[in-house]
């Protein structure tokens, strides 16, 4: 009977009790539980448990710059992440291997080169070309200068590619002539050789001939040694016109070019190989024949 006033007395001041089986009491405003407990068919319900968090994966790279190798860890698998935890900045010339984008995983080596693009402007001189002009009056096979050449000059420029302070190229982007070059004028002879005076000597053909039995050269400096070999050459080169000049740059009936015909002396005789008599043409050819044989003629096979 006491248990029963003391729950009159509670129902009085408006108190709730819940609980079947357990006497609980909770004291307040009448009808409003704890917000904490949540009530189903007037039973307390506990709040639920916190799960517990998945572990976040980590990946441990190398960054290597200018030679120095950093190793970081980060959760994000990509370059970009690893440079970034590195504390390495690029700019838009540096080359990254692999790709900022790339995905990477442990282990994974990144390389950083450091590239510098420089553009430079210079000065150089443009050489003077050379421009030939014929002139009547100097002797043919000669030239005098008329106007001296003068350099110009340019402005170049340059761009210079560096990786990791080393040049990796050298390249030419742009040439823009600021001074044109003045060309040298250089006056070519076209005059034709005066014919040289000669004294006249008598040379008879049984004098050739003797030269040519015996081999010697005559008391006029002349070596009519293998004469018919040559008339047989020349009837091939020129038709056996010892004076011909066609105006090709092989002269007279053994058809020497001029420098060959210096060269063995045939200035001895005349400037020209035409010029000369037939007996000093064989002269001049036993002597390029003694050096070279019969190689230089293209009728060789006359002989």
């Amino acid at each position: 009977m006491a248990i029963s006033k003391k729950i009159a007395a509670i129902a009085a001041s408006g108190a709730l009790v819940l609980g079947v089986g357990t006497a609980t009491v909770l004291t307040g405003q009448a009808n409003t539980p704890p917000a904490n407990l949540a009530t189903s068919n007037n039973v307390a319900q506990l709040p639920e448990s916190t799960p517990t968090p998945t572990p976040v994966p980590t990946y441990t790279v190398s960054v290597v710059t200018h030679g120095a190798t950093t190793k970081v860890t980060i959760t994000q698998p990509t370059v970009a992440a690893a440079l970034k935890a590195a504390g390495v900045v690029l700019d838009s010339d540096d080359r990254v291997a692999p790709a900022l984008t790339s995905t990477v995983k442990t282990g994974d080596r990144i390389s950083v080169a450091r590239v510098t693009v420089k553009d430079t402007t210079s000065t150089a001189k443009v050489a003077p070309g050379t421009t030939k002009v014929k002139d009547a009056t100097l002797a043919a096979g000669t030239t005098k200068t008329k106007t001296a050449g003068k350099p110009g000059t340019k402005s170049v420029v340059t761009r210079t590619v560096t990786v990791d302070g080393k040049v990796e190229s050298v390249k030419v982007l742009k040439s823009t002539v600021t001074k044109a070059a003045t060309d040298k004028v250089v006056l070519v002879g076209t005059k034709p050789q005066p014919e040289p005076v000669r004294k006249t000597t008598t040379t008879s053909r049984s004098t050739e001939r003797e030269a040519v039995s015996t081999g010697s050269t005559s008391g006029a400096g002349l070596n009519l040694a293998r004469a018919s070999m040559w008339d047989r050459i020349a009837k091939c080169e020129s038709g056996n016109n010892w004076s011909i000049n066609t105006g090709n740059g092989y002269y007279g009936g053994l058809q020497f070019n001029v420098a060959t015909w210096r060269g063995v002396g045939g200035g001895d005789f005349a400037a020209y190989p035409h010029q000369a008599s037939r007996a000093e043409q064989i002269t001049v050819a036993n002597r390029l024949y003694a050096q070279r044989g019969l190689q230089p003629w293209g009728c060789r096979h006359a002989a």
